[in-house]
């Protein structure tokens, strides 16, 4: 039953071949399996072309690589040394196919000892990771490659088409991962090299035997083949299984990436001048682990990014932890400091008119802090509106003294007029001392002379005193800088902090007891507090490594 399909097959797909067609076949089949001269040196092209195109990550090269690789004549050889039982067909095939093999990688190795190699791109990578995609496409380049030799009718074309069989550049591949020990890639490659052998073995096997090219007209005919070719089909049917496997995990971890990706972009470019930077992601005890690196005018804090984490547990994965990175990030043009959302601008109008309010004010803010010598404006952060339907504006500069209560009120009522809106400002000082080689510039009476003697050691313990102070209240806070002076019969210390909230009068109040007791009775304390921390869905990070999760291929 069998055979007479198979002679169907033959009917429709083949015209009868004569002895001297059989004779023909035979001969340009045995003399491409046959090592030679040429078959090294093409081998060797072929395996210089394929590595510099693997390395400069060129589609192109590689394909021409493929072009003029000889191994996949070996390969009928060995097929067609298999089907007819000729042994010395088949020492020779298997002879020239190993030589081969053994040249392309020995090659490539020594390629990727050259100095200024460039990392690895996608072309290699792409061969490290066989699917079941590759099997499909060497059984079809097989039975391409084979029709082609049998059947007089078809052009001269297809054996080249057929050639193109990635067969060298998995080798180049196996090569270039060994020079750099990367053994796991290595063996990838190799694995994508041997699929595609047998692929293209049993493909061309079963062209022969339906051409006639080998005789099959008894019924034991075709169980010799399956004998001959059986261990070929049950290997290729088992790493089909694996690489479809494979497939499967590359999709799945594809999807989950642009997923995560998308939900985490569209809650970020909520935030007005806010955009998603980098995703890295791992899985660890079952849980996964998201790193996000968001470009913000203003820090996300910890309800933040717990509001974002419970939307990615809500549509990607329930056991799933989120960590934000956030980089101070502003955009301008010439006119001063503008707000862009690059991430397909959501609600156009409304960002539109927010970025042309906040650009008036600071371009206002630069022209008159820009009067107060040694002063400037270095960011301009937008708060909710309170509830006196005033726009709570912060404006952060650099200064050598600090804006005062006064300044700020001159400021503010400067805005109201200006820009009709009813606006509540703050300016957060950060104090900054300039000099040449000659002296302090903007110099101004509060600053300290060098300390030595008995003020260097209160200098010291009051400072070490407020660091473990600051820790006790509030672990993730820093102290910045720090200024003291007697003023009536008060010490007067103000300090600025870094920490991940403001620090209120009963903050104040608590540092201050503690100094009064520790240190001196007579302080009197002002805490300056500059928002910003490292933030976990759970709480303040007081550092965190970066190394944690790995970086997403989008």
């Amino acid at each position: 039953m069998l055979t007479d399909l198979w002679k169907k097959l033959h009917l429709k797909l083949f015209y009868e071949m004569t002895p001297a067609d059989r004779t023909r076949v035979y001969t340009e089949i045995a003399t491409i399996s046959t090592p030679s001269r040429t078959f090294y040196l093409l081998a060797c092209i072929s395996t210089i072309i394929a590595a510099y195109g693997l390395l400069a990550n060129s589609t192109a090269v590689v394909i021409g690589a493929m072009l003029i690789a000889p191994l996949m004549g070996p390969i009928f050889g060995i097929a067609l040394g298999l089907s007819n039982g000729d042994n010395n067909l088949l020492k020779n095939s298997l002879i020239s196919e190993l030589q081969g093999m053994l040249l392309a990688i020995g090659l490539a190795i020594i390629i990727g000892m050259i100095p200024l190699r460039p990392d690895f791109g996608s072309e290699i990578i792409a061969r490290t990771q066989p699917t079941i995609y590759d099997v499909i496409i060497a059984l079809a380049s097989g039975v391409a490659g084979a029709y082609a030799m049998v059947n007089k009718r078809i052009g001269p074309a297809l054996p080249g088409v057929a050639i193109s069989t990635a067969i060298v550049p998995p080798l180049a591949t196996v090569g270039l991962c060994i020079s750099i020990g990367n053994w796991d890639w290595a063996l990838g490659a190799f694995l994508l090299f041997l699929v595609n052998l047998l692929a293209i073995e049993f493909a061309a096997a079963a062209v022969y035997a339906i051409s006639g090219l080998v005789k099959l007209d008894r019924p034991e005919g075709l169980e010799t083949f399956f004998r001959r070719f059986g261990l070929s089909l049950v290997i290729l049917l088992i790493m089909g299984i694996f690489m479809t496997q494979t497939l499967g995990r590359i999709v799945t971890e594809r999807t989950l990436a642009e997923k995560v990706r998308e939900v985490i972009s569209e809650q970020v470019r909520t935030t007005v001048g806010a955009r998603l930077s980098e995703v890295r992601y791992e899985r660890q005890d079952g849980t996964l682990q998201v790193m996000a690196v968001v470009l913000t005018p203003q820090e996300f804090d910890s309800q933040r990014v717990a509001d974002i984490e419970s939307v990615l547990q809500q549509e990607v994965e329930p056991n799933t932890r989120l960590v934000v990175r956030s980089l101070l990030s502003r955009d301008a043009d010439r006119n001063g400091q503008v707000f862009i959302a690059e991430e397909e601008r959501l609600m156009q109008t409304r960002l539109a008119e927010e970025n042309m309010f906040l650009g008036n004010v600071s371009r206002m803010l630069t022209t008159e802090l820009g009067k107060v010598p040694g002063t400037r404006v270095v960011e301009i952060q937008p708060d909710p509106i309170n509830e006196n339907g005033e726009r709570n504006i912060t404006a952060v500069v650099h200064t050598p003294t600090p804006i005062n209560p006064l300044q700020v009120e001159e400021l503010e009522e400067q805005l109201n007029n200006s820009l009709e809106v009813p606006i509540r400002l703050k300016v957060r000082s950060l104090l900054t001392r300039d000099a040449d080689n000659k002296q302090y510039i903007y110099e101004d009476s509060t600053w300290h002379k060098p300390l030595k003697g008995p003020e260097l050691v209160f200098h010291e313990t009051l400072e070490l005193t407020i660091k473990n102070q600051l820790y006790n209240q509030e672990p993730a806070a820093q102290l910045l800088e720090l200024y003291y002076g007697e003023k009536d019969e008060d010490l007067l210390v103000l300090m600025q902090i870094r920490a991940p909230y403001s620090f209120g009068p009963d903050e104040v109040n608590e540092m201050e007891t503690t100094l009064q007791k520790q240190v001196d009775e007579r302080i009197k304390v002002i805490i300056r507090t500059q928002v910003g921390a490292d933030a976990s869905a759970d709480w303040y990070l007081s550092g965190y490594d970066e190394n944690l999760a790995k970086v997403l291929v989008p």
